[in-house]
């Protein structure tokens, strides 16, 4: 047992390990690695993850800190993220990178990720750009894997995360990415313990639309329509998606 931590460790190593269903060899091996070093517990702690051990995944990964209910920044990341997003990203909002109409999804699935201690795994589509800030045709679609880590203290407050292109084959050399756009969302749930005592608590309550124009989600097994725009984040105004 960590000590300061008791909280972090659970009393069972079985669970839903959904490696099946991330895409990318990345995503994969990455999500192994950090199952591995967890064991027992919700998540383990971000000294404990030893870069050596993820050398080939390192360049795509990031590290989040929670600064606030709502807020999210980028503390380190690997240098082909940096290359993609085509700027200096420590200490920007994360969820300023997304479009407007995404962004309330995204920050329901990152609280849920630190206070209940589950995985997130989304697909998405990026618009592209040219070095010189020119729009560039097509669209990237990839994968973003978030896990929890443990910092200081007894409440996770990172969160390691990797975003790989699908099919980088076909990127355009030196593209860069601008206004990510959720394909999919799903949790999960490595520890069966911890899907029982939190699973309901994930759930996210239909929300009714202000406009006609949407674009579908997936969630697991539920849909979503997605409207973008304006972002009130507001209780009276969080209802940008209708629950299909």
């Amino acid at each position: 047992m960590i000590a300061g931590a008791p909280w972090l460790r659970r009393t069972t190593s079985c669970g839903q390990r959904r490696a099946d269903t991330m895409h990318h060899p990345a995503t994969q091996a990455l999500f192994a690695y950090w199952n591995e070093i967890r064991r027992d517990r919700v998540a383990p702690r971000r000294l404990e993850i030893e870069p050596a051990r993820i050398s080939e995944q390192l360049l795509d990964t990031f590290i989040l800190e929670r600064t606030g209910t709502s807020a999210f920044r980028f503390r380190l990341t690997g240098t082909r993220v940096t290359t993609r997003f085509g700027l200096d990203l420590r200490a920007q909002d994360f969820l300023s990178c997304w479009t407007d109409g995404d962004r309330a999804m995204l920050e329901h699935h990152l609280a849920a990720i630190t206070d209940l201690g589950r995985a997130g795994l989304f697909t998405g589509e990026a618009r592209l750009i040219a070095p010189d800030s020119s729009p560039l045709p097509g669209v990237c679609a990839f994968e973003l894997l978030i896990l929890p880590l443990a910092h200081t203290g007894e409440s996770i407050d990172r969160l390691l995360c990797l975003i790989v292109p699908l099919d980088e084959d076909t990127l355009p050399a030196h593209a860069k990415f601008q206004g990510l756009r959720l394909s999919a969302a799903q949790a999960i749930w490595p520890d069966s313990e911890l899907y029982q005592a939190h699973g309901d608590a994930d759930r996210q309550s239909p929300l009714n639309p202000r406009v006609r124009m949407a674009r579908i989600v997936r969630q697991g097994r539920r849909q979503f329509r997605v409207y973008d725009g304006g972002l009130d984040t507001s209780a009276a105004g969080l209802d940008a998606r209708e629950r299909l």
